[in-house]
């Protein structure tokens, strides 16, 4: 398979951009009525990393953790984040990263 480098890394940009506010919609989400998937986001987050690694793109994080530290997220938000992942995890259907 020939991907195009150039245009992956295109899409990609938009892909980090739209992360960050679907990290802030789960972590404003209601915690009785869930409408963000905590799983989904991570699931992206890992494998945006995961690409960029593959293409050759240094990323100043490589791990979770790293990615809420890098974007000016608190411990207490990584934590309440990783919290509803977690929680969501045990009914999610389909793949987790």
């Amino acid at each position: 398979m020939h991907l195009n480098k150039e245009k992956l890394l295109f899409l990609l940009g938009f892909i980090e951009d739209y992360l960050n506010g679907l990290i802030d919609n789960v972590l404003n989400d209601s915690k009785n009525d869930l409408h963000y998937s905590a799983v989904t986001a991570s699931n992206i987050i890992k494998c945006y990393i995961e690409i960029n690694e593959q293409l050759g793109k240094k990323l100043p994080y490589d791990d979770m953790r790293s990615y809420f530290k890098f974007n000016a997220y608190t411990e207490d938000e990584y934590a309440l984040f990783e919290n509803s992942r977690i929680n969501e995890a045990k009914y999610y259907i389909g793949n987790q990263y």
